[in-house]
């Protein structure tokens, strides 16, 4: 994911700061005349849940109109985005997306409902994120990914890594892992990251992706290391620690994510202005800190931006999905 540097968000927070970032939307005078509804296909409480609420806070405010989060989980994200592409494509319905809608088409055999590349219109990238490449220090002695590295080749059936279920991140970070480094430990799928958390603190696995809000509160254990992390950056959280790429390992950028996204048919001025207004509450400091509080990296960006990224993204974990022949179902 070279397109994605640390140069290129630096030009966008730029090109963000002028008006010249978003085309003027006069062909939307009388857009919104009602309440917009901000879908989520997750549960209440999450961390989509969360952003979606800050989001439509801010944004509502902005646009003199109320913005009602809907909660429609289940199906990996399927029943939520069939809300949206079920609703009128008129600007009055939008779903605030994450990282799933990249993976699922890539890990499941079954036919979607819909075409990611072609059904939604992608509005605004919210935030990223990223994952600690952690090790149980009773399970193996690496002090460093190069040591990591070295343990499991001298021993490739002893070592295992674990991750928040089949298709997740972490499992594919793993997959990664062992194709970049020439190694074969086996993997061990939970269901989520707590019952994970807890078996490589106990030595169960020997090393494990965690997303960087699970990882946290265990980095002072003495049961656990943290040796790297992923994305293009060193985490503000987390300034010691040193991305992957640093330490010679490349092709990490894969990550969490949250965008905004709209149905295809919707005007697009009223996708330009929605983006607008998304980069707009993200770049205030009150939402900016709260992202960042979460441990995200906010972003608030154009639709031309996010629909660039988000193809992208669909065919990098296309591509690893079938390398690591990684399958859901």
């Amino acid at each position: 994911m070279s397109l994605f540097t640390r140069r290129t968000f630096i030009a966008l927070a730029a090109t963000l700061a002028v008006s010249s970032a978003f085309p003027v939307s006069a062909n939307t005078p009388d857009w919104p005349t009602a309440p917009i509804r901000f879908i989520v296909p997750s549960s209440a409480g999450g961390g989509a849940d969360t952003v979606a609420r800050l989001l439509a806070q801010h944004v509502g405010e902005s646009l003199k109109q109320s913005i009602i989060v809907e909660n429609r989980p289940g199906g990996s994200g399927v029943i939520g985005s069939n809300a949206l592409l079920s609703a009128p494509a008129d600007g009055y319905t939008f779903l605030l997306g994450f990282t799933t809608m990249s993976q699922l088409p890539a890990t499941t055999s079954t036919k979607l409902p819909y075409d990611p590349k072609a059904d939604f219109i992608p509005v605004s990238l919210v935030a990223r994120s990223t994952n600690v490449l952690m090790s149980s220090r009773s399970n193996i002695d690496a002090d460093s990914v190069d040591s990591l590295v070295s343990a499991l080749k001298a021993d490739p059936e002893k070592y295992s890594y674990g991750s928040y279920g089949n298709g997740s991140t972490g499992h594919f970070l793993g997959a990664q892992f062992n194709e970049v480094t020439n190694t074969d430990a086996q993997h061990v799928p939970y269901k989520g990251a707590a019952p994970m958390m807890v078996d490589l603190l106990g030595g169960v696995v020997s090393f494990a992706f965690p997303d960087i809000g699970s990882a946290l509160p265990h980095l002072e254990s003495d049961r656990v290391r943290a040796l790297a992390v992923t994305g293009e950056k060193r985490m503000a959280s987390l300034p010691d620690i040193p991305t992957m790429q640093e330490l010679g390992y490349s092709g990490f950028n894969l990550g969490a994510w949250f965008g905004l996204f709209a149905a295809k048919g919707v005007p697009d001025a009223i996708v330009q202005t929605m983006a607008k207004e998304v980069a707009d509450a993200i770049a205030t400091p009150e939402v900016n800190s709260k992202l960042t509080g979460m441990n995200l990296d906010p972003v608030g960006s154009n639709s031309e931006f996010f629909t660039e990224f988000y193809h992208r993204d669909l065919q990098l974990w296309a591509d690893l999905a079938d390398k690591a022949d990684i399958r859901t179902d």
